[in-house]
């Protein structure tokens, strides 16, 4: 989901542009219902048949040769980002808006969910994508049943949901386009719809469940690591990041009134709070442009050449792209929503900074129009912000937008530029014209439902559970962070002095809170003795909760794995080792959790020096208890050092007074400690030292 380049009408399938001028005064509703029905006959026309069915030709990546950044033509899938049912749902939609009267579009609107249905049923039975799995193609035959008056696609929606249920732990996708934050939007909607209103509102359920399961608790909120290896930190947008999630979190919570997935909601939407841009009023694009054309082209050996032998790859600067993909505009659409559901003013200043975001993205000649990562899919958030804002003035842009494209495109006879590569021409909903004409249709009909922020029915909200639910959830992730320091302060005592859960959106995480929190209590204690205790009780949370912040590009673990060489090659005597800069050793004075254990209604009286490796993937940081030993070896390459420097360390450490340990053998413990340590990924080695160097 990129930006495209100027159009190739060499690489177009053959829909047919010619000019026309509709009888309606210029930028009227009228007018603009007009053109959609243009755009939405060449469509239909274009269709391919199968029997009942009915495909499009569309216009794919050519993956055979990624470098050349060209389109290829490719027969559409049934699904809905850019198969046949996102232009089914266009097309009947379009049929019903103009009066029901055109039969062609409504054939090929039934052409195209058969072809979907059809298709939907051989997909993985844990394809839980809206835009790229079953729970689009359903969604996309209720909305067309309902609309044509064919009540069997609605059954039929039905059995392509089934089998799916009790498999939603095996989601992977987690995100818009994928996974489950794109599902439960759907779900919840058709299970206002459906016959049988439980399976898509349990399969909803145990979704948003996974999900909460799924989620990588940072010490900012929420995320999900929906695009590993090139991203430099798990992403913020709609289409893959934490706003789609979170939308979708928020309506499971609506019709459920499970206070859980409103607390899931809060933090997905702090996770993004913490990298909006003042001075962009935008979130940046988290995606290592360089890595990801790597990975996208397959080249992943020439890339660990390159890692190991150079050029290095320059780290990615902050950057920030405006679509509803990646960026303001597909965010503030999130945030409108959840505005407009629960009234916090927190969302909706969010959602003024994504629209002024949205209308200097509309400047950009180069943009195309297509609903993802173009001028239509932008203006959806002016769009809505007009609706829920009972502002209309934000209406001039998109109907600006609309009138460019008609003079520029539609009346010349020249296909719209899409979303595709070299925005060549292509039918389908996200990408191509069925999405541009349902952007210009939304401006003649606003009452036609949007697809890029699917709201269910309100019939389908449910009261809030009391917030049971979203105290039981806040509770655990307070423990997840810093769970072992507050049962020690309990067991000491001591009050924490936590803060109260907000009183609307929240402002930070509770874990950053409660870390505030439990620095403030210890610095305040009075008693230097105790004020060292309680220092000692928080070291190893606050340690970890520092690291985990320390963390600032995923991709340097990525590269730091492919560089990685393989333990038999490497020359212990004449290398550098080093603990990762993901790795750090914590000791404290006393053993909290042999204290906890043992339930001792007094402080512990004496010291036990204990040890502790803490080590970061991504930004969760594991916990292991160290042998003293294993911890002396560990702080001796805190800086680069030899294996002989190491061994001097640790000897001089060891001494006694009838010297210790022999040299000989303490170099085989050491040695043997360090590729323990070097298997395990939390030591790393240099090159070899030059002769005559120590």
């Amino acid at each position: 989901m990129s930006g495209a380049d100027a159009p190739n009408p060499s690489t177009r399938p053959s829909m047919q542009h010619s000019p026309h001028v509709p009888a309606a005064e210029p930028g009227t509703a009228e007018f603009f219902l007009e053109v959609a029905q243009r755009i939405g006959r060449r469509v239909a026309a274009a269709a391919e048949w199968e029997g009942q069915g009915a495909t499009w030709t569309i216009m794919s990546p050519d993956r055979d040769n990624p470098e050349l950044r060209v389109a290829k033509p490719a027969t559409a899938s049934g699904t809905f980002y850019e198969g046949t049912s996102g232009i089914a749902l266009f097309l009947a939609e379009l049929w019903n808006a103009t009066g029901r009267a055109d039969d062609e579009l409504a054939r090929a609107a039934l052409g195209g969910i058969r072809f979907a249905l059809d298709e939907g049923v051989r997909l993985p039975e844990s394809s839980f994508g809206f835009h790229g799995g079953r729970v689009g193609i359903a969604y996309a035959a209720a909305v067309v049943g309902r609309l044509l008056g064919r009540p069997e696609l609605l059954d039929e929606a039905a059995e392509v949901l089934r089998p799916m249920a009790g498999r939603e732990n095996e989601d992977r996708g987690l995100d818009v386009i994928g996974g489950g934050g794109g599902a439960l939007p759907a779900l919840v909607a058709l299970s206002a719809w459906l016959p049988d209103p439980e399976l898509p509102l349990s399969i909803a359920r145990r979704l948003g469940d996974h999900l909460i399961e799924a989620a990588a608790h940072e010490p900012e909120g929420w995320c999900w690591g929906t695009m590993h290896g090139s991203a430099v930190r798990h992403l913020c947008g709609y289409a893959h990041g934490s706003a789609g999630v979170g939308h979708g979190l928020l309506e499971l919570y609506l019709a459920t009134g499970d206070g859980r997935y409103r607390y899931a909601m809060e933090q997905a939407f702090l996770y993004e709070d913490a990298f909006y841009d003042e001075a962009a009023s935008n979130w940046p694009d988290l995606r290592h442009n360089e890595i990801g054309e790597y990975l996208f082209a397959g080249r992943m050996e020439e890339l660990r050449t390159r890692v190991t032998a150079g050029p290095a790859l320059e780290p990615q600067p902050m950057r920030y792209m405006s679509a509803w993909c990646h960026g303001g505009p597909g965010i503030g659409l999130s945030r409108l929503r959840a505005w407009q559901a629960l009234g916090d003013a927190h969302y909706l200043d969010d959602a003024r900074a994504a629209i002024r975001a949205t209308v200097a993205s509309l400047e950009d000649p180069r943009m195309n129009y297509s609903l993802c990562h173009g001028r239509g899919g932008n203006c959806e958030t002016l769009m809505e912000g007009a609706r829920l804002l009972g502002e209309p003035e934000l209406l001039e842009r998109p109907r600006q937008v609309a009138m460019e494209g008609w003079e520029a495109y539609e009346a010349q006879g020249l296909p719209w530029p899409c979303g595709t590569m070299q925005g060549a021409s292509d039918p389908g909903l996200l990408l191509g014209e069925a999405g541009i004409g349902l952007f210009i249709l939304r401006l003649a009909r606003p009452e036609t439902p949007s697809v890029l922020v699917v709201t269910p029915p309100a019939e389908t909200r449910r009261p809030d559970d009391g917030g049971e639910g979203y105290a039981a959830l806040r509770d655990e992730t307070v423990r997840e962070h810093f769970g072992r320091t507050l049962r020690v302060f309990e067991a000491l005592g001591v009050d924490a002095a936590l803060p109260p859960p907000a009183s609307g959106a929240p402002a930070r995480s509770d874990s950053e809170a409660v870390h505030e929190a439990l620095q403030a209590r210890v610095e305040a204690e009075t008693d230097p003795a105790r004020r060292e205790l309680l220092d000692d009780a928080l070291r190893v949370e606050r340690e970890r909760h520092a690291l985990a912040c320390s963390v600032t590009d995923f991709t340097d673990e990525f590269l730091a794995s492919l560089a990685r060489a393989p333990e038999a090659e490497v020359r212990w005597p004449e290398t550098r080792v080093a603990l990762s800069p993901r790795a750090r050793v914590v000791h404290t004075a006393y053993d909290w959790e042999g204290w906890l254990e043992a339930e001792d209604d007094h402080p512990p009286a004496e010291e036990d020096d204990t040890f502790y490796l803490l080590l970061a993937s991504g930004r969760a940081v594991s916990v292991r208890r160290l042998s003293p030993f294993a911890a002396l070896v560990l702080q001796a390459v805190e800086s680069p050092a030899t294996l002989d420097e190491v061994v001097d360390r640790v000897q001089e450490a060891v001494a006694t007074g009838d010297g210790g340990p022999s040299r000989e053998w303490l170099e085989d413990r050491v040695t043997e400690q360090l590729r323990q340590a070097y298997r395990a990924g939390f030591v790393a080695v240099e090159n070899p030292v030059p002769a005559g160097t120590g």
